[in-house]
């Protein structure tokens, strides 16, 4: 199924006249490609935009380029120079004073910095948007109303968290943008799924919120397969297993386990590959496999875990404890309870200094 957004600017593109006003819309395009990981064609039209634009005789379309870049490099591997690009796009957009290019890359400016915790700044870019969005097409709309409902479901403030998630809907449909909307039902599963591990560290959740969780996951795989969207795919088998886990459905979750480990997309040294490898060392133990479950730990060990967000440290060296127990190996479940403790308590400061910090936007979204 093509996007609506996308069939409307490949018309938009063959339609016009205005050199200046194609290489926009061919931007903007270049941008969806690269958030739904066709990076070979979001490059490609990238590398067609710097050949003729790459003087800067244009403020919008060096914005628009500089926004590909970003994104590219965002998606494409997490890269720490996609928030130094969007930020040289933002910073350009406010001198030009254009207003909808300041909401747009404060928008996503905003998306970058949540995703980092820089809780500070992404509330100071969230500001900005807001206040230029009058001049928004609904893109930066609804970038930043799904931070918005991402930052407060986070923080466990569901009717705020539900309000923004659907403005941000709401906004994603009148651009016909089924990337974002495909965002939205991932980012509320992920989020349920972390959410509820983190939880499940006090002891078993309830039935009901379990239950929850599984309707979100299955909701968000449905969407994909709906709109053929792909560019998520481990991630969702990733929150499909946390699921799995929390459920103690241990002998489900070892394949898909498995299958996501193999998987290139699955990023190196990062925080889902190493709860996957938690989890895959819990799984192990609790089928009966112990000798291959402490292996799995050994190579988790050799893992950065320390670099992590500590919602993710706190699963992850609970699972831990939880799979040397299972193994009957004792030794070092001190030192894993005492990392888990740490984790917890700095993950509860970060909460409470993010649900401050979005205090002014618990009921903006009722009034713009």
């Amino acid at each position: 199924m093509t996007s609506p957004l996308v069939q409307r600017l490949v018309a938009s593109i063959d339609q016009c006249q205005d050199a200046d006003g194609r290489a926009c819309r061919v931007a903007e395009l270049a941008c969806y490609w690269a958030r739904v990981g066709e990076f070979g064609e979001a490059e490609r039209l990238r590398a067609e935009l710097r050949r003729e634009f790459g003087d800067g005789r244009n403020v919008r379309v060096s914005v628009l380029i500089m926004c590909i870049e970003a994104l590219l490099i965002y998606f494409r591997e997490l890269g720490p120079q996609a928030r130094d690009r969007m930020m040289r796009a933002s910073l350009l957009s406010n001198a030009a004073r254009d207003s909808r290019l300041i909401a747009l890359t404060s928008a996503w400016m905003a998306h970058i910095d949540f995703n980092l915790n820089r809780f500070e700044t992404m509330a100071s870019s969230i500001a900005s948007c807001l206040s230029s969005i009058d001049a928004d097409d609904g893109t930066a709309d609804c970038r930043v109303s799904l931070v918005l409902g991402d930052a407060f479901l986070f923080v466990r403030a569901l009717t705020f968290s539900n309000a923004w998630y659907a403005r941000a809907r709401a906004a994603a449909g009148k651009i016909g943008d089924q990337a974002a909307i495909g965002a939205l039902t991932y980012n509320r599963a992920a989020l349920h799924v972390a959410g509820a591990r983190f939880q499940s560290l006090n002891g078993p959740l309830p039935a009901t919120e379990i239950r929850l969780v599984l309707a979100e996951v299955q909701s968000a795989i449905n969407y994909q397969a709906i709109a053929r969207l792909r560019s998520l795919d481990h991630l969702l088998q990733s929150a499909n297993v946390g699921a799995l886990i929390l459920q103690e459905r241990f002998m489900d979750a070892l394949p898909h386990i498995e299958d996501v480990l193999k998987s290139p997309d699955a990023p190196a040294d990062s925080a889902q590959r190493a709860l996957l490898q938690a989890d895959l060392a819990l799984t192990l133990a609790c089928t009966g496999q112990p000798a291959m479950a402490l292996q799995a730990i050994e190579s988790l060990l050799g893992m950065n875990i320390g670099s992590f967000g500590a919602d993710d440290r706190a699963v992850i060296w609970s699972t831990v404890h939880k799979a040397s127990q299972a193994c009957g190996a004792t030794g070092e479940l001190p030192r894993y309870a005492s990392n888990v403790t740490v984790a917890v308590e700095q993950h509860n400061e970060m909460v409470a200094r993010l649900a401050a910090l979005l205090t002014p936007f618990e009921q903006i979204s009722a009034v713009l």
